[in-house]
């Protein structure tokens, strides 16, 4: 699925087949290097990554045990600690040039967990909540959607994770986020069935879309983003 949206044109793109990590990374530093904004939804074969401050204790398997089943384990620079990708996530990658937008990065963060609530909300009928200083968004003591940005000269990649339709089976090689207090959880264990992806990321484009263009009307300045 390609698509625009906004004003300021941005690409939209639906991943259909599986994009390996890797692939991913690879495509996020040429969309850098060009400030090239696109809005990415994929899903990923199983991975780890960990984020800047993850901590080597939140592994719960050998890094060579990982290896043999095929699971990667790759550190990456945007916030937080370890998290997993799956088939049947929804991972969402907002390309955004902030600067030339003129949204801070405070302001895109809580857009990115609003929006996802909100589109989850509307595709399912389930209420996904903000829990003070944990990041992400929760269904009482399950977490079920990640989020992570890395903002370099005021352009962003990474972005959230939902659980929607995977079986969560890679996040238990890792204590989720760090976060002990709180266990993985998806949108098909709520609601007793699949949902449809697509439909889902379409809501999402179009809250992001409307986002977009109330921050281009509004005209706010961004702030510090490392």
């Amino acid at each position: 699925m390609k698509d625009r949206i906004g004003k300021k044109t941005m690409a939209i793109e639906f991943q259909e087949n599986l994009l390996p990590y890797h692939s991913y990374q690879e495509k996020q530093e040429v969309l850098r290097a060009k400030r090239e904004e696109l809005l990415l939804f994929c899903q990923h074969p199983p991975t780890i990554t960990g984020g800047v401050q993850w901590k080597e204790g939140n592994l719960l398997k050998k890094h060579e045990d990982l290896q043999k089943v095929g699971i990667p384990l790759i550190p990456i620079k945007r916030g937080g600690d370890l998290t997993a990708h799956e088939p049947g996530q929804l991972v969402i990658y907002p390309h955004v040039d902030l600067k030339a937008r003129k949204i801070s990065l405070s302001d895109f963060f809580k857009a990115l967990l609003s929006i996802s609530a909100s589109a989850v909300k509307a595709e399912t009928g389930v209420t996904l909540d903000v829990k003070t200083d944990y990041p992400g968004l929760y269904h009482g003591s399950k977490k079920v959607c990640a989020i992570g940005v890395e903002a370099r000269s005021f352009f962003t990649s990474s972005g959230v994770a939902i659980n929607v339709n995977n079986d969560l089976s890679t996040f238990q090689n890792i204590v989720a986020c760090g976060l002990n207090q709180f266990e993985p959880g998806a949108i098909h264990e709520i609601v007793g069935h699949s949902v449809d992806l697509r439909s889902l990321a379409k809501r999402w484009a179009r809250a992001f879309q409307d986002f977009l263009n109330s921050a281009e009307a509004e005209g706010p300045s961004p702030r510090a983003a490392s």
